[in-house]
Formats: structure tokens, C-alpha cells, sequence
């Protein structure tokens, strides 16, 4: 126990909360793994890399499969490395997660109480709720986050949304069901793959050598799984299945041999014709009979065949049973033993005929009855080819192992595969221009040959590398194209210059447009920084100014206590060093991080290296990175009228002045 929940709490995710790698799909190729012998982890690898894309985050692979092997032990889909009847089924189906569900409801008493009581809340459920039916440690740290993993629930840190009709389908399955039912449906799946051509009588004839009992119409349904997971674990015998699809076998062909002496009777009559006081009308059967019309009707079509072939002193009984269903063999006899002249013998499935009328008032059956033997017997021999060429194999191949990593790739957000490109810059001669680069190369050989292989490399280029001023334009712009629900621009940068003013149209725009600018740099002393600040972006946007708010952080090193006297030309100084600028939110955003100060020199001439991205867990890291460091500089935010007036070069951080 505790194993297990150490590998839980080791693959536990926080929002949404769940068990990271395990899914209802990663748990049928995990089942598909011990089927074919295969290791889990090469089977699990396409699930691992689409879990990856969607939480941006890994785990240790091992406790990936120790937690896959333990839940298909728990889900009785494996009994001491054997594949069950209910693996069996779930492996066999087009769609196993809801039998992967609903065996997950069966085998945890305690899931079905959750999910019921959640499910009785019309609404989201707070979390709260949720954690009070939690009993103990196991179920908060084994049973939610399985739950989660499952597709039941998504779990917040506040909230629990429910998956309403996954959660209905797994609890109407828990009904009372006969077991015996139950059986005989799932070994009719596991033949309808072991022999693929066999038609439906063949099927049921097969169950009922194995279960004594008849499959119910239809396909396997969530309530037979279900059943099957609420009882002892049963283990399929590939030998004796081998051993009920030889005797079907020999039973279909010692069952064509008759219909095959059924279509080709004697020549010379088998059966006596007796004279009778008058011809045998349909009309004369007794007055005290209490069988059915049909079962008169189709006794005289009989002897009136028979009356008029007598070479067809044989009939099939199941010719009867097919074209009249309220007909039995017994009523049957019952009839024929009734009409004059008629001495009969029904057994064996056919009816022998020793005497019949000379005339019997009906018609005769003859054309339909040599037609239905003709058909029978190509369907007999069908069935026998069936049996023949079956192959036990078991566990039956996996049918859904390429669906389950298609729909495990499909379930990923759109947000979480998004363009993520290298950002950088490099010197490049035509984004430069022809004059630029002359005064810098001047007569120098060696700059000259630089330029060259620059132009070259950039010409180039792969289509992963962006520029940091194209991935700039492109985050700016991106908050200007799409209707971005929280508007929000958030710019770190330790140092600024001239690149601001470059940007200043469209920011303006963003802030026409309702966006909030925060803007998070490094204090500074000097006050010609300031003062570039201010020219460069806040004069540009004082129409504007109630919707940016600008922040500093800045700690002096060695924990040393500040005072207003102090001398502050002999403290040392640390404050930020990151360089992000973020729009948006996770899911509609997009992130710029790397090396680039907001400054020509890192636009431009500086090989400086980051990564542009919209992906949601990204952008998510980035922003939460960023109100963090926002929430504690809050003392540190500099009052635009300060800003207007430009402070002396002795400005102190707010921060300290409250200390």
C-alpha cells in the first residue's frame, strides 16, 4: 500500500488534478501489452509524448508502468500475468473506455459512492464537497486523481467539473444482472474474434458448449463488463476452446451428412400409401384438438408431400421450426398422429414417414422444401469451413490499439500544440541596411567577410528560428487580431532604450483597445534612465497612463538593513535579470522569453538567444512567474507623477523607506 501511494503522489498532477501518464487509453495499451508479450513502456511511449505536449512536464517512466500494472491487476483484466474473460472483452472491443470505466466503478466501492454523490449536484461542484467524500489518504491521493485520469471528473484547486453522461453510462452498468448471462455474452465476443466468419446460430451454438447457457441478443453491453467485474476472476483455456470448436465441428458435419441424404433420397418409394374412406381434407382435424391452425397446416403440407413423392419419406424438422416458429416437434407429432392413414415416427430432427393417405386434400411443399435443403446444407458447410480454419489464439489481438492513440492525441487542447519557435538575434546586413553596415565595416577585410557569411546564414536559415524583433511584432500583434479575454501586456525587462518607441504604436493601440500595460524593470539611480523611459513610451501614451503601472525590483545584497542617512553609493545592488514579455492568457496568449534586454543592442547587434510560444502550459509557467515577482514588488511600484518629474539621483526603492 504504501508503494502505491508513494507512485501516485510521485504522478499526481495539481491542476487539473490526476495520475500524470494514465488514461482509459494508456490503460487498454498497457492491456494490449500483456497480450502480445510486448514491454508496457514501448507500448505506453505514444501516450507518455501526447501527456508530455499537454502538460508541458514529465515524469519518472517507471512509476508511469508500475501504476499501469497495478490497476490492470486491480481492474481484474490480468490474473497472475494471464489475461482474463474481462480483459478478453475490453481488449476485443471498438470502444473499451466505457467498459474501462464502468469495470473501475464495479471494483472501487468507494468510486461509485463519489461519483453517484457528486452527480447529484445540479451544478459545478465546489472542491470542497468532493474532498469531504474522500475517506482517507488513499482516496485522495489514489482513487480522485484515478477518477480524473479516467475522464469522470476534471479536479481544480476550487472546482470539480463532471463528466455527466460518462458517469451515468458506469452507474446505470452497476445493475443486478445474471451472472451466467453475462458469461455466455462475453465468450460470444471472444469467438465472434477467434472465429471472425462464423454467422450467429454458430456463435451460440459454441457458447452454449462452453456455459450450458445461451448469449442474450446483441452485442456485449457496459452491464455484462460490469457483471463480469463484480465476480471471481475467469481465466479462458486456449485447449478448451480448441476442444469446443473441434466437437461444433464434428457435430455440423455429422449434421450435413444428414441434409446432404436428405437432398438425394432413394428412387424407389420408402413410403406406404393406405387407402382411406375418402380423401384427407384439411378440415378434418378433430374437433377436441387443441393445436394451432399452423400446426395442422404445416402436418398436412408434410403428408400431402409425402403423398405425392413418395421417395420423400424424410423430412427435416428444423425445415418445420424455421417457416412455422409456433410449431415444436412434439405438436408436430401430436397433429400427424391425428390424421388418417398416417403412421409417423418424429426424432433425431427429422420427421420418417412409413405411411401416409393415398389422396390428401393440400399442396404440396416439395419445391421449398428441396430448396431450403439446398440452402442449409451450403450454410452447414459454411459453418464447418468456419470451424475449420479457426485459429485459438488468446488473448484475441487488440482491435482499438491504433484508435486509443489517435483519440489520446485528439483529446490533447489545441493550446497545448502551438507554435513554439527559437528566437534570436544575429547581426543581419539587410535588416540593417546597406548604410548601417558600411560605417561598420569600414575597410575591415575581416567584418567584410563576416558580413557575407551572415547575409548567407541568414538566407538560409531554418523556419524554426525567428527573429526577437518578428516574435515581438508578432505577441504585440496577436493581442491587436484575436479578442483576448484578459488584456493584459506584461513586459519584464532589466534595461530599456530607443526599442520602446519602435513598439510604442502598437502599444498604444493595446491600450486603446482596454489592454492593462505592466511593465516590471530594474531600479535604478540614475535618472537619465528615467527620463529615457519616460520619453521613449510614457510620453507617447499619457492618454493612457491610468492603464500602465510600472514596478522595480531591487533587494541589496548581504540581507543589509537600509536607513534614510545611509550612504547608498556603498550598498551593493541585485534586481531583475529576466527578460519576458507575455498577452494574454494561457490558451489564447503568448510568451517571449530569452536573453534580449528591451534595447537596440539586443534587437540588433547582440547574438542573443530565447523561445517564442503560444503553447498553454508555457505561456501559464511564464505568466505565473511573473505575477509572483509583480506581487512582491508591489512596494516598489514608482507613482507616474514621480516618474513625470523625474527623481533625484538618490531615489530609494519604496521598499526600504518602509522598513
Amino acid at each position: 500500500m504504501s508503494d502505491l501511494l508513494t507512485t501516485a503522489d510521485d504522478l499526481r498532477t495539481q491542476s487539473p488534478e490526476r495520475l500524470w501518464g494514465l488514461s482509459a487509453e494508456s490503460v487498454y495499451s498497457a492491456l494490449a501489452a500483456r497480450a502480445t508479450g510486448e514491454p508496457i513502456r514501448d507500448r505506453l511511449e505514444p501516450h507518455l509524448r501526447a501527456e508530455t505536449i499537454r502538460t508541458n512536464d514529465e515524469r519518472n517512466s517507471d512509476a508511469v508502468v508500475s501504476i499501469h500494472e497495478w490497476v490492470l491487476a486491480k481492474l481484474g483484466f490480468v490474473d497472475d500475468g494471464t489475461i482474463s474473460l474481462l480483459g478478453m472483452v475490453v481488449l476485443t472491443s471498438d470502444d473499451p473506455q466505457p467498459f474501462i470505466r464502468a469495470t473501475t466503478v464495479a471494483q472501487f466501492q468507494s468510486a461509485e459512492m463519489v461519483l453517484r454523490s457528486c452527480s447529484e449536484i445540479e451544478d459545478t461542484v465546489p472542491r470542497r464537497e468532493l474532498d469531504s467524500l474522500l475517506a482517507d489518504e488513499w482516496d485522495e491521493t489514489v482513487l480522485a486523481p484515478l477518477l480524473g485520469s479516467l475522464g469522470f471528473l476534471t479536479i481544480y484547486p476550487d472546482s470539480v467539473e463532471l463528466e455527466r453522461d460518462r458517469i451515468a453510462t458506469s452507474l446505470s452498468a452497476q445493475q443486478t444482472q445474471s451472472t451466467e448471462a453475462a458469461v455466455a455474452d462475453a465468450y460470444r465476443d471472444i469467438f465472434s474474434h477467434v472465429v471472425p466468419s462464423a454467422d450467429d446460430a454458430c456463435l451460440e451454438d459454441l457458447v452454449a458448449r462452453v456455459t450450458a447457457t445461451d448469449p442474450t441478443d446483441g452485442e456485449l453491453v457496459v452491464m455484462d463488463v460490469a457483471t463480469l467485474a463484480g465476480t471471481s476472476t475467469i481465466v479462458v483455456d486456449e485447449a478448451d476452446l480448441e476442444e469446443v470448436i473441434r466437437d461444433q465441428r464434428r457435430e455440423y458435419e455429422s449434421e450435413l451428412d444428414t441434409v446432404r441424404s436428405l437432398l438425394t433420397p432413394s428412387p424407389e418409394s420408402t413410403v406406404e400409401r393406405v387407402a382411406t374412406d375418402e380423401s384427407v381434407p384439411f378440415d378434418t382435424q378433430p374437433e377436441e384438438s387443441d393445436q394451432a391452425d399452423d400446426v395442422w397446416e404445416v402436418a398436412f403440407a408434410l403428408v400431402a408431400t409425402a403423398t405425392a413423392h413418395p421417395n420423400l419419406g424424410t423430412f427435416d424438422v428444423q425445415f418445420v421450426t424455421e417457416r412455422w416458429s409456433s410449431v415444436t416437434p412434439y405438436s408436430l407429432y401430436q397433429a400427424l398422429s391425428s390424421i388418417s392413414g398416417v403412421d409417423c415416427d418424429v426424432s433425431d430432427g427429422v420427421v420418417e414417414f412409413e405411411t401416409v393417405p393415398e389422396t390428401v386434400d393440400a399442396a404440396s411443399v416439395r419445391d421449398e422444401y428441396m430448396e431450403y435443403l439446398v440452402e442449409r446444407c451450403s450454410m452447414i458447410q459454411r459453418r464447418v469451413a468456419a470451424l475449420s480454419q479457426a485459429s485459438v489464439s488468446l488473448p484475441p489481438s487488440p482491435v482499438a490499439t491504433e484508435s486509443m492513440v489517435v483519440q489520446e492525441y485528439e483529446s490533447i487542447d489545441s493550446g497545448a500544440v502551438a507554435p513554439t519557435y527559437f528566437t534570436y538575434t544575429l547581426v543581419d546586413p539587410d535588416a540593417l541596411g546597406e548604410q548601417k553596415m558600411d560605417e561598420y565595416v569600414g575597410e575591415s577585410r575581416g567584418l567584410g567577410r563576416e558580413r557575407a557569411r551572415l547575409r548567407r546564414w541568414h538566407d538560409n536559415r531554418s523556419s524554426g528560428l525567428k527573429t526577437y524583433t518578428a516574435m515581438t511584432d508578432r505577441l504585440f500583434s496577436l493581442g491587436l487580431e484575436r479578442d483576448v479575454e484578459e488584456q493584459i501586456l506584461r513586459i519584464m525587462t532589466p534595461f530599456d532604450d530607443d526599442t520602446f518607441n519602435e513598439y510604442v504604436a502598437q502599444i498604444r493601440r493595446l491600450l486603446k483597445q482596454g489592454f492593462e500595460l505592466r511593465l516590471l524593470t530594474r531600479h535604478t539611480k540614475e535618472s537619465w534612465e528615467w527620463q529615457r523611459l519616460q520619453r521613449n513610451l510614457l510620453s507617447e501614451i499619457k492618454e493612457h497612463r491610468d492603464q500602465v503601472t510600472v514596478r522595480t525590483y531591487s533587494r541589496f545584497k548581504e540581507h543589509q538593513r537600509v536607513t534614510p542617512d545611509m550612504d547608498f553609493r556603498d550598498l551593493g545592488e541585485f534586481g531583475i535579470h529576466g527578460k519576458l514579455q507575455t498577452i494574454g492568457a494561457p490558451g489564447e496568449g503568448a510568451a517571449l522569453l530569452g536573453s534580449a534586454n528591451f534595447m537596440e543592442n539586443s534587437y540588433d547587434w547582440n547574438p542573443e538567444c530565447g523561445v517564442y510560444t503560444e503553447r498553454t502550459q508555457f505561456v501559464d509557467a511564464a505568466i505565473e512567474f511573473f505575477d509572483i515577482v509583480w506581487d512582491i514588488s508591489a512596494a516598489d511600484e514608482v507613482a507616474m507623477e514621480r516618474l513625470r518629474e523625474v527623481p533625484d539621483p538618490q531615489l530609494v526603492p519604496t521598499y526600504y523607506t518602509e522598513w
